[in-house]
Parts: C-alpha cells; sequence; structure tokens
C-alpha cells in the first residue's frame, strides 16, 4: 500500500496456503488495510511496526484496540507504550531473532533483526520460506534504495540520541546485512520524495545486490569516520509537523474513525469561519487566493507538498475548515488525518466560496514581482530575501543576504523574522514560496513573491551567494 502524499508504504506479509497476513506500519486510516486484504481475499491476523514513526500516524493502536488485532512491537532500546497495558493480551514485546509464524506451520515465518541508528528500537522483518530461505528484507526507515535512515531525527524531535552516536549504531547495523545475498529483494518504508531520508531514490523496491552498487553509505560502512561524516552531512531540517506525530505516536494514537466534515454552502461557510479557533485551508491556485480569501485562511494547494505545508501549518487542535474541489475531498481529509489534524468541521467548494460578496473577503496583499523590482527594493533597502528551500538548495546558491527558513519550518521561525520591513519570497519555482508568503501575511508580515523563484534572477546575472546558512558548517 504506497501512499503517494507521504512516499510512505504498508506492506502486507501473508501465506498463500491458508491466505492468512500481518500488516507491516500500518496507517492511521486503517480502513485502507481492511480493504486490500478483503480484495486479496486473505484474512488480517497480525500487525508489525518497524519503529515509533515522525512522518505519519500510525494506525497499530486502531486495530489492536478497535478490531482486536494481535501486535508484535519491538522492546530493544524501549519499553512497550503504555496504552498497551490494557490489552496486553494482544500486544506482543520483540527482541532480536524473534520469529513469529505465519499460516501453516514452517511455511512462512518473520524474523525481527534489530536495527538502530534511525530509531534506537527500530526493527526490520526478514520473511523466510521453506528450509529459512529468505524471501524479502523489509527495512522500514533502516536502508532505502539508495539511502539510509537518518539518525538526526529523534535527537531533533523528542531529544533522544546524539546524531553521531545514532551513526555508529547505524553502520553497525548496517554491517548485519552482509550475510545476505544479493539476490535477496529490499522493501523500505518510503519512496522517493520523503524527509526521512536525504536522497532516496525513484526505486519502488530494491535488491542486496542493487544497493551494494548504489548505495554510498552502505559502500562506507566499514570506516567509521566516513560513514558518520556521510550520514550526518546535509539533512534538511525535517517538517515542523514532524514533532506533533512523533508525539501522537509516542503515546499512541487512540482509535478514531476518518473525519468526516459537512458541506456548507457559502454562506453557512462564512459564518463558521469567523467562529473563534477556526482555520480555513484554501486549496485554490495561490493568484485566485491573493485576490479573494476568507480572513485566518491558509493556503496549501492539493499536491506533492499539501502534507508538509498543511500538517506544518495547521495545529492538530485547529478546527479547520476546507474549500477543496469535490473530486480531492477524501485525498484531502486522508492526508490530514495521516499527519494528526483530526477536527476537519466543513468544507465547501471554490465555487461556492466565490460566490460571496466582495465585503467577506481579506485583502492579502501578496503581490508577486520580478526580479528586477526585488532587485530595486533590496538596494533601496525596502525589503529581504526569504530563501523557503532546503538547506541543500540554499547552500548551492542564493540571493543576496537571504534568511533560511524552509517553508515547513514557518511556524518555528516567525520570531527571528523582520517586521519593519517587506520579506520577498522565493524557492526553486514559486510554489513553495507561495505558501510561505501565505502563512507569513496570515500572521502580520508584509510579503511579496519572487515571480518564478530563484533561476529567473540568477539567470539575469543578478549577484547571488553560495554557502551555507549562519550557524551551520555545511548542509
Amino acid at each position: 500500500m504506497h501512499d503517494d502524499a507521504l512516499s510512505q508504504v504498508s506492506y502486507l506479509i501473508g501465506c498463500t496456503q491458508t491466505n492468512e497476513c500481518i500488516v507491516l506500519d500500518p496507517p492511521r486510516d486503517v480502513d485502507r488495510v481492511f480493504k486490500t486484504v478483503d480484495e486479496a481475499g486473505w484474512k488480517l491476523l497480525g500487525a508489525f511496526e518497524t519503529h515509533l514513526h515522525a512522518d505519519f500516524v500510525s494506525g497499530l493502536r486502531t486495530l489492536v484496540e478497535g478490531h482486536g488485532i494481535h501486535a508484535w512491537l519491538s522492546t530493544e532500546g524501549s519499553d512497550l507504550p503504555a496504552w498497551t497495558s490494557k490489552c496486553a493480551h494482544l500486544v506482543h514485546a520483540l527482541h532480536d531473532g524473534d520469529e513469529v509464524s505465519i499460516g501453516r506451520a514452517g511455511q512462512l515465518h518473520v524474523r525481527a533483526i534489530h536495527t538502530p541508528g534511525h530509531t534506537a528500537e527500530s526493527m526490520s522483518f526478514a520473511a523466510l520460506g521453506e528450509e529459512g530461505r529468505v524471501l524479502g528484507l523489509f527495512t522500514g526507515d533502516f536502508i532505502f534504495a539508495g539511502e539510509v535512515g537518518r539518525p538526526d531525527l529523534s535527537s531533533r524531535l523528542l531529544g533522544g540520541t546524539d546524531p553521531r552516536i545514532a551513526a555508529r549504531a547505524l553502520r553497525e547495523a548496517l554491517l548485519k546485512l552482509e550475510g545476505f545475498s544479493g539476490e535477496v529483494p529490499l522493501y523500505p518504508g518510503h519512496t522517493a520524495g520523503s524527509m526521512c531520508g536525504r536522497k532516496i531514490c525513484t526505486l519502488p523496491r530494491s535488491s542486496m545486490a542493487i544497493e551494494r552498487r548504489i548505495n554510498k553509505s552502505l559502500q562506507c560502512a566499514h570506516d567509521e569516520e566516513v560513514f558518520v561524516e556521510q550520514v550526518t552531512r546535509g539533512l534538511p531540517d525535517p517538517p515542523s509537523y514532524f514533532n506533533r506525530v512523533k508525539a501522537m505516536n509516542a503515546i499512541g494514537a487512540d482509535a478514531q474513525a476518518l473525519p468526516a466534515p459537512e458541506f456548507l454552502e457559502a454562506s453557512a461557510f462564512l459564518a463558521r469561519s469567523r467562529e473563534p479557533g477556526c482555520v480555513v485551508l484554501d486549496t485554490r491556485c495561490f493568484t485566485r487566493f491573493s485576490e479573494a480569501s476568507l480572513p485566518n485562511s491558509i493556503s496549501v494547494s492539493v499536491d506533492k507538498w499539501f502534507a508538509s505545508a498543511a500538517g506544518s501549518y495547521l495545529e492538530r487542535d485547529d478546527r479547520v475548515l476546507m474549500v477543496v474541489e469535490p473530486t480531492l475531498l477524501e485525498k484531502a481529509i486522508r492526508v490530514l488525518f495521516r499527519v494528526g489534524v483530526d477536527r476537519l468541521l466543513a468544507w465547501t467548494t471554490p465555487a461556492e466560496l466565490e460566490s460571496l460578496s466582495d465585503d467577506a473577503f481579506f485583502e492579502t496583499d501578496i503581490n508577486e514581482i520580478s526580479p528586477r523590482e526585488a532587485r530595486r527594493r533590496l538596494e533601496a533597502g525596502e525589503a529581504t530575501f526569504l530563501d523557503a528551500r532546503l538547506c541543500g538548495e540554499y547552500e548551492s546558491g542564493h540571493l543576496p543576504g537571504a534568511i533560511f527558513a524552509p517553508f515547513t519550518q514557518m511556524p518555528h521561525r516567525l520570531a527571528s523574522l523582520p517586521r519593519d520591513q517587506e520579506i520577498i519570497c522565493y524557492c526553486r519555482s514559486g510554489n513553495r514560496s507561495e505558501l510561505a508568503c501565505a502563512y507569513l501575511r496570515r500572521h502580520g508580515f508584509k510579503v511579496a513573491n519572487l515571480r518564478g523563484g530563484y533561476w529567473p534572477w540568477a539567470g539575469r546575472g543578478f549577484p547571488i551567494e553560495v554557502g551555507a546558512p549562519v550557524g551551520v558548517a555545511h548542509c
């Protein structure tokens, strides 16, 4: 089950003799799991989790408490979460080397392999057939196609192990892979686009032979100093919502049905938007948002940045109203649910919203300006630049004096941004900086968006600077 919005993969591992299976890393919207199982004609017996996730809310507790499914959880480097005490007969501790049988005895086993580094408790799972033949290795966030898991997230989010110490544990875990033949398929927990790895390649899955050819981190695992430098350099700031999701998973997200916001016509939607604590998530294109939007709105399109932006700009307890096309409604609901945004009250369509009279709307005052005009404002001391890209992009080249503030980290950067002059936001092409502009304007900043992003400026031969952000040795 591939989630393209989060570049996350859940797996079913089953016995074809008995049609019994387990799910690995179940998503929060567990109806997807049961639908996939039913379509395959199988029966779900249990659930495994590779580690405590930061990028999506787990559905494990829902499966156990709501559906009586057995669960197996790592107790290497951590204790079982507190919620499991109420259903101890359904939750089983896993240690390195433990095996669980699926289906007919002797046909299929799943062996736990402790692979710390990304997190202390991280487990990979080897599916074993008859006579112990390895059918596949399910690695979670331990190793991906062409990359390994980040060793810094635990320390950034919950104050866990220092990244360099975690990196050494990761190196030791990678050495365990030497015993697997090249033909063993490798099934990672994420695909390209996930922030849980630095540069995951576009292969949907891999093999040990492929990884030994393309994975630079795996290749240097025998040299501790080189390896630690390799895996701790160039790690971008994770989206702000990772903090919320990690904390939710640490205590176990309680069983909850997928939200079902009610449809409201324009006048009712306007009235609801004026209630205290309500936030309007406006998914129309940025141009239409800039021309007419309701107060207390956030501009986020349902595109590849939706999970990171909406998840980061919304708090879990925000009372959310959505402006969204009907064809995108279910996707938007599910993505928000997976990143821990639960209180989805109502929605309306762009057409309904735009039928309101002009006095209902807020003057956004977000202009798109040309590189030439941006340069004039900078040289006149009227504005400063804000780079909404990732650290590696900034290091390779940025506009003069640009403040480094990745768009998914904007909630954490507000206090350090200037309010006495205009902020001109830019990114690679303009999409991420549009999101940053709308968010900053909502918080009272005077902003403009650089039309076309970084490249139209650089392409005109206007001055650029290189180097990592202040306080960062390298990206």
